[in-house]
């Protein structure tokens, strides 16, 4: 079965007109300043035999010193076979590998169907402001199979999918999606959901979280690994809260200033920390967490800490999306946690609180994530109204009376 799998015709292809994929290559050599790149260029439907022609246009380049490649996609899908041949082809280059959907010569640039399983096969990835990313689930060219041979078929190729996604450190969430979306149709993923579920990283490699054993006591260990450097962030409980050490790669002339903790994008300064060490280019602080953050954190989508200059325009550190709840689950376990009284902010759609205003003229340029973080931290707000299409936030001290409004959402605290 397995082989018949492999010689099967079975294709991805979005609904849009196609073309075959073409190769165009650069060389770019900036140095002193930094290593020879390759630039390649992949337009057009994929078709078999491009992971071939692929593999002549690279040989046929000057890749002496090459450090970094950088795959450029323009293609509405094609053969899915030979996308994952070609994907195992760009995941093996010996270099740094980014692959990007869009640039500014090609500013509606697709990746849809099958061209998503080469592109997420880069170490980095990226898209452009207008390009777009569809997904949707594969089907077969063949139609002479009875019932058993197409569902063990498709049997087949779903598990195969299944783990060339989780191999390249992209969320189960798009295979789930995938498998919803018909054949026949195509769904253009929000930047948003790429990026939670890790087909769109930036310059991200790896996020992972798990629970280690610190000095006889469970900790959780936060670690991003980056194109910049590998960070870490370890939590854990003492007497009186949670408390963490911060190990950072330092970039070159990195200087400190403040140490902050970060929040849905929102960064709050610590009130008590000290770096603790300094060497080969890691910066080692060691800080408690207010309980006002602590609180805010039990709900984060986002959470890091980074290092600010006195000046305040520059600034090291991370921050990584959180999806597994252990951030939570330890922040609660935490003595003086469990003596907080916790009250989570209820979100309602189309609604806003006129009156009670905290402030003249509210927060702008704000999501409504860092909106609801702002609030958490302030013993006097109780509720906000947000205003999505301005990024607006007006912290409240109370509900006074409710309105239907189209464009606003709002939050209060339970």
């Amino acid at each position: 079965m397995y082989f018949r799998l492999i010689i099967f015709c079975v294709s991805l292809i979005a609904p849009v007109s196609s073309w075959a994929m073409e190769f165009s290559i650069e060389r770019l050599d900036l140095r002193p300043i930094r290593p020879p790149t390759l630039h390649i260029t992949a337009t057009g439907e994929i078709q078999t035999g491009d992971t071939e022609k692929l593999k002549n246009t690279i040989e046929g380049a000057d890749v002496s010193d090459v450090r970094d490649v950088l795959f450029m996609f323009d293609s509405p899908g094609g053969s899915l076979m030979e996308s994952l041949r070609m994907g195992d082809y760009i995941a093996d280059i010996p270099a740094i590998v980014s692959a990007q959907v869009g640039a500014s010569d090609m500013p509606d640039a697709i990746c849809a169907s099958a061209c998503v399983y080469a592109y997420i096969a880069a170490d980095y990835r990226y898209i452009s402001n207008d390009a777009r990313i569809g997904v949707h689930r594969f089907g077969f060219t063949e139609t002479d199979l009875d019932g058993n041979e197409g569902a063990a078929i498709g049997q087949a190729v779903s598990g195969i999918l299944s783990e060339y996604i989780r191999s390249h450190r992209v969320e189960p969430d798009l295979f789930e999606t995938v498998s919803l979306i018909d054949h026949n149709d195509i769904l253009w993923v929000s930047r948003i959901d790429l990026e939670k579920w890790r087909v769109v990283t930036n310059g991200i490699y790896d996020e992972q979280a798990s629970y280690i054993n610190l000095n006889g006591k469970v900790a959780l260990r936060m670690k991003q690994v980056a194109i910049t450097g590998d960070s870490f962030l370890t939590l854990f409980c003492t007497k009186t809260g949670v408390a963490g050490v911060a190990d950072l790669h330092e970039p070159e002339l990195a200087a400190y200033g403040t140490f902050d903790l970060g929040i849905d994008d929102a960064w709050y300064p610590g009130d008590r920390w000290e770096v603790i060490d300094r060497s080969d280019m890691r910066g080692k602080v060691l800080f408690d967490m207010p309980s006002s953050i602590a609180q805010a954190a039990m709900r984060a989508e986002k959470f890091g800490a980074r290092i600010v200059s006195s000046g305040g325009d520059l600034f090291f550190g991370f921050q990584q999306i959180i999806r597994d709840g252990l951030l939570n689950e330890l922040i609660r376990s935490c003595p003086m946690q469990n003596q907080i009284a916790v009250r989570p902010m209820i979100d309602q759609h189309a609604t806003d609180y006129p009156g009670a205003d905290l402030t003249t003229d509210g927060i702008r340029d704000v999501s409504f994530a860092q909106c609801k973080a702002i609030c958490m931290k302030s013993e006097q707000c109780n509720a906000v109204s947000y205003v999505q299409n301005r990024s607006w936030c007006w912290p409240k001290s109370g509900v006074e009376r409710q309105r239907p409004t189209a464009g606003v959402i709002s939050a209060f605290k339970r």
